[in-house]
């Protein structure tokens, strides 16, 4: 088989890992980026990519792709390759009973690249009745489960929501907590309307652990009487707890989100909780429109990019491999147009925000092959 060489030319490159934004050529030698020097051939594949900006691929950090196993999740190739997203993280779809099916059967057979959280309570994440009694919790069986698929587990997953956990209170999460110290992994709390304090609840994160929809609007939110951001929030922060925003259908506030950006506490993740409720649905659609909700309440396309590749890569343990278009890294590219266009952007709460910006995915890669493209007008 012959070498696949492409040239992508004449786009704005944002690389946040390597803190570059400037046009620059960027060379594909069969799935891996290759050094800027590389010579062309009459067999180099080119792109013009005028007045396109170029990107990593993206990492959607929060997504629900166990497609089959859960009537929350979509199918994960056209939840992601459409959107520029070549990585996707699951975010906990699935428990210690059912996970295996989902390890076994769909991750190897998606294009698109997937790593997963477990729900610490067996069942997985249900749109019904969810038993999150730390009672029955199968701590052996995640012990096997993490022996044996270390490069695809992150970590565990639960609710600390009012109408999940009720009586149990903070119970669910500090047996997670105890249970990640064993097995060397993060975790990921879903935080909208926190059955107890804000406050308390981030006394139990620890460094690296993952609060996940950090501007919901419902119950007990980051934000103080007077709208600006708890103190305890920033501490956590300061100590390495990650706040991604997991947008979502439910879970995301954007009077708290304009707030908190409004008082200079960005996001660390941006993702977008994509479900059977939001994909190609408003209020999320897919991660592209989160990112331009981001540019509408006065985030840097810089800022919202890293937050979609470089920090995300790093989380996941790859920041050589994925999240950058260093050469030598994996060839997973996005490339995308910036439209000036007049955008309205609704929630749940039905709170509207006007946006001048909307990113349009043209092209992505993965390991090199051009699996979704939008048209045929870049050659």
């Amino acid at each position: 088989m012959s070498e696949s060489h492409i040239l992508i030319k004449n786009a704005e490159v944002i690389d946040p890992a390597r803190n570059i934004q400037q046009r620059q050529d960027i060379h594909i030698l069969n799935d891996l980026i290759a050094s800027p020097d590389t010579p062309v051939s009459a067999r180099t594949e080119i792109i013009d990519a005028k007045n396109c900006y170029l990107f990593p691929g993206l990492i959607d950090y929060h997504a629900h792709v166990f497609y089959g196993g859960t009537h929350s999740s979509v199918p994960p190739d056209l939840a992601s390759l459409p959107f520029g997203v070549t990585t996707i993280v699951d975010a906990g779809s699935a428990g210690s009973a059912n996970v295996e099916s989902f390890l076994r059967d769909q991750i190897p057979r998606s294009m698109v690249r997937i790593k997963a959280f477990v729900t610490a309570y067996p069942g997985g994440q249900l749109w019904q009745e969810e038993n999150h009694n730390p009672d029955y919790f199968d701590f052996p069986r995640l012990q096997q489960l993490f022996r044996r698929y270390p490069e695809t587990l992150l970590g565990l997953k639960l609710k600390q929501e009012r109408a999940v956990v009720g009586d149990l209170g903070s119970r669910p999460f500090l047996r997670a907590v105890e249970m990640a110290e064993q097995l060397n992994c993060r975790v990921a709390v879903h935080m909208t309307d926190p059955v107890q304090p804000t406050e308390q609840l981030l006394e139990i994160f620890r460094s690296g652990d993952v609060f996940a929809h950090c501007f919901h609007g419902k119950g007990d939110t980051l934000l103080d009487e007077n709208g600006q951001v708890k103190s305890a929030a920033r501490q956590a922060r300061a100590r390495g707890v990650i706040f991604d925003c997991a947008h979502g259908r439910n879970n995301f506030s954007q009077r708290v989100a304009q707030l908190a950006v409004s008082d200079d506490f960005l996001p660390d993740i941006i993702s977008s909780d994509l479900s059977a409720l939001t994909l190609n649905r408003p209020p999320v659609f897919g991660l592209p429109w989160v990112m331009s909700k981001f540019l509408a309440m006065g985030m840097s396309l810089f800022d919202v990019v890293e937050r979609c590749t470089a920090r995300p890569a790093a989380l996941l343990g790859m920041p050589q491999q994925i999240g950058t278009l260093q050469p030598g890294s994996c060839a997973d590219v996005a490339l995308f147009r910036l439209e000036k266009r007049d955008v309205s952007f609704t929630d749940v709460h039905q709170h509207t925000l006007t946006g001048s910006q909307l990113l349009v995915p043209q092209l992505t890669l993965k390991a090199g092959v051009p699996l979704w493209r939008a048209n045929f007008g870049l050659h």
